[in-house]
């Protein structure tokens, strides 16, 4: 039977908000964050799905995100430091104009290991994809996993071969996927904060 999995990108860091890149930084919800961070619990509780695993990224963004939503729905949140944000080499803690303008100048069109000298998209959809299937085997019904943008992209596009582009993954959105085995057969379904 198909199970349901929800993927949380994390709302609002400071860093987010100062337009920096964030991989392994550790910056907290930003106000907006925290807006967004109830209404992305709301959501997730609109959805009446019952019990749900719910697990989060221990980096503070991800761990606020994940209690909100724990809160509302009454669950308890475990953390899992395999489906925290990829690490981004010299980039981390770089502006996004900064990171745009090196991508450009070396007409480069993903972000990638070779664009950054960090971990590679294989690398982090393969201890993501760890840390769901242990989830999974150790419980029945829908999985709620609050993480980070670039993980999910590499989660989504290297391990279960659906394209999704990691600009299409805003704070707060969530991203929808059935797993029949260990396969996604149909498109992932992407819930946007708005």
């Amino acid at each position: 039977m198909p199970r349901r999995i929800l993927l949380v990108r994390h709302c609002q860091s400071e860093a987010n908000a100062a337009g920096r890149l964030e991989g392994k930084g550790d910056s907290p919800l930003s106000e907006a964050g925290q807006a967004q961070a109830a209404r992305v619990a709301a959501f997730i509780a609109a959805q009446a799905i019952g019990e749900a695993t719910l697990i989060a990224s221990p980096q503070a963004r991800a761990r606020a995100t994940a209690e909100a939503i724990a809160a509302l729905c009454g669950w308890t949140a475990a953390h899992d430091h395999r489906i925290r944000e990829g690490e981004f080499g010299w980039m981390e803690d770089r502006s996004y104009a900064e990171v745009g303008r090196h991508m450009a100048e070396n007409q480069l069109s993903t972000l990638d290991a070779a664009a950054f000298g960090g971990e590679t998209r294989e690398i982090i959809a393969g201890r993501f994809w760890e840390a769901l299937s242990e989830a999974l085997a150790a419980s029945e019904g829908p999985l709620v996993a609050v993480t980070h943008g670039y993980a999910i992209h590499a989660l989504v596009e290297h391990r279960f071969g659906h394209p999704l582009a990691l600009a299409h993954i805003a704070n707060g959105d969530v991203i929808e996927l059935w797993l029949d085995g260990e396969a996604v057969p149909e498109p992932p379904r992407r819930h946007p904060l708005g």
